[in-house]
């Protein structure tokens, strides 16, 4: 290996290792904890994120909006549950299903069944990024957004199906 690759490769290290000790970081605060220049950072994660979508890796390095980050596969996942903590509240999981359930809502809809404790979990909802809002009159319409999407691993379609068939045996 060429003293180039070599130096390249410890960079890739460094930024992987970032990512494996945070719960993701921008590309300028990579920038700012490396040195690494964010044209190379750019490039250095791109090769990341396709070394770890070979299937004999059991993490992979994703974008979710501006931050890049290291997470465990989601095939693997359902292997790990008794020792992952959990990433969300149960409190805060349901006020996301019913929202799921009933998309798009209204949020006084989402109050009356949840409690006003929802209008605290609306806004973390939203602040991690599984939720967006917009006004209308004197309440707000939620809906999920992609990274529901991407992080539950389906489809918009299949979401209306699995509760309409949820549905029809009620």
């Amino acid at each position: 290996m060429s003293e180039n690759e070599n130096k390249k490769e410890r960079r890739k290290a460094k930024i992987e290792a970032l990512l494996f000790a945070t719960n993701g970081l921008t590309i300028k605060e990579i920038s700012k904890r490396t040195g690494i220049e964010k044209k190379e950072i750019e490039i250095l994660l791109e090769e990341l994120e396709a070394e770890h979508l070979a299937d004999s890796k059991g993490v992979h390095v994703l974008k979710e909006g501006d931050i890049w980050k290291m997470s465990i596969k989601p095939e693997h996942t359902p292997d790990l549950s008794d020792i992952l903590p959990p990433e969300m509240p149960k409190s805060l999981m349901k006020t996301l299903a019913v929202i799921a359930s009933k998309r798009p809502v209204k949020q006084s809809i989402i109050i009356k069944i949840r409690s006003n404790k929802a209008y605290n979990h609306i806004k973390n909802l939203e602040k991690m990024g599984f939720i967006a809002t917009e006004k209308q009159g004197r309440t707000r319409i939620i809906d999920l957004t992609e990274k529901f999407f991407k992080y539950f691993q389906i489809s918009e379609s299949e979401l209306k199906k699995k509760f309409d068939t949820e549905n029809l045996k009620a």
